[in-house]
């Protein structure tokens, strides 16, 4: 299944620990149609509602900004997205 993933922010170390978090959970779930994005435009940051950077947004949806970036919760994030219909069940996924 294709997902499009955007990481926004500006290349602050915990944005590039993000997309190599990222980079990695890619190749793990064996997801090479996966289109993966550094987004560092102000106006993309404003249309998300960005507000403290980094953030992870997964086929268009805001998953997880401004916070320690823990592996686990971004695996969590990014499948959310490939099995939509155990996410719509999961009153506590992030966002």
């Amino acid at each position: 299944m294709s997902v499009e993933i955007r990481i926004i922010g500006k290349g602050c170390f915990f944005c590039k620990q993000l997309r190599k978090i990222v980079d990695d959970l890619v190749a793990e779930l064996n997801l090479p149609d996966a289109g993966v994005k550094q987004v560092d435009e102000m106006d993309e940051l404003l249309d998300y509602g960005v507000v403290n950077p980094p953030a992870l947004v997964v086929n268009g949806k805001l998953k997880m900004m401004g916070r320690v970036l823990v592996r686990s919760r971004v695996r969590r994030a990014i499948e959310q997205e490939l099995a939509p219909s155990s996410a719509a069940s999961n009153p506590d996924a992030e966002g």
